[in-house]
């Protein structure tokens, strides 16, 4: 790996490290969304079935209409949560990207950093593989922790529908694009914008949809498959491109170092 690449991830992470609040967020996120998939599970399994099915129930999608209603119900509720998962690419990575640029520019280190012989690419590529590494890794090991504490708890049906191969397609692809998409939009926000906090809020953008197709799952309207994951990361290819296009004309080494003086 090219030198001054990695001298740019190491810097990153070591601000990562002296920065608490990214830490104790990197932590409670994925603690809440395992606690949330297992908690739900454990105690809708032991409710009476009338108590778990009402008569306002959603309608249950084929695909399950072999199972016991209540069986159906707590994977269509789980299938839901599967969704949250998304937000730990999405909302760590911006965080990181916005602070570590935003954050040096209040601190007076970015411009005589963009003053060095560094190439621009090589200075986004590393703020970016810096950021979106540990949040990818963090959804994997949330997502195995979740499995692992399922196969304990919940019904074979059940645990057998958390690990199909959709939702693997889905941590293993839909992950690093979210995270990606994530990082680019902070670059995008960070380039224009002088408050971390403002750049994170440009990710709510993308939020929504995935929040939208979460309560579309739970309503009985959608049931998601590996065709859907295979869509969807092709309409995420095709938006962090078009991301990347924006956050390469925006983030100009001259324009910074003048705007930002």
């Amino acid at each position: 790996m090219n030198a001054r690449l990695w001298a740019i991830m190491e810097k990153e992470w070591l601000e990562m490290r002296r920065n608490k609040m990214v830490l104790i967020t990197m932590a409670l996120i994925p603690i809440l969304l395992v606690g949330l998939v297992l908690g739900t599970t454990f105690f809708m399994q032991r409710m009476p079935e009338s108590e778990v099915i009402g008569n306002d129930a959603p309608p249950i999608p084929p695909q399950l209409q072999n199972l016991d209603p209540k069986t159906a119900f707590i994977i269509m509720m789980n299938d839901q949560y599967m969704f949250y998962f998304m937000l730990i690419p999405m909302t760590l990575p911006v965080y990181m990207a916005a602070y570590s640029i935003i954050g040096e520019k209040e601190t007076k280190s970015l411009e005589p950093l963009l003053a060095t012989p560094i190439a621009t690419w090589e200075l986004l590529t590393g703020k970016s593989i810096a950021a979106v590494t540990p949040a990818v890794a963090l959804t994997w090991l949330s997502f195995a922790v979740m499995a692992v504490g399922a196969r304990f708890i919940a019904t074979d049906a059940v645990f057998l529908a958390l690990v199909r191969p959709v939702w693997l397609a889905g941590m293993a692809v839909l992950s690093p694009l979210f995270a990606c998409l994530s990082v680019l939009s902070g670059v995008i926000a960070s380039s224009r914008l002088n408050d971390p906090r403002a750049a994170q809020q440009l990710t709510g953008i993308f939020i929504v949809p995935v929040i939208a197709l979460s309560l579309a799952v739970l309503a009985g309207k959608i049931f998601v498959d590996v065709q859907v994951v295979l869509y969807s990361a092709m309409v995420l290819v095709l938006i962090n491109l078009l991301v990347l296009y924006f956050a390469v004309k925006l983030f100009q080494r001259e324009t910074i170092l003048t705007r930002w003086k």
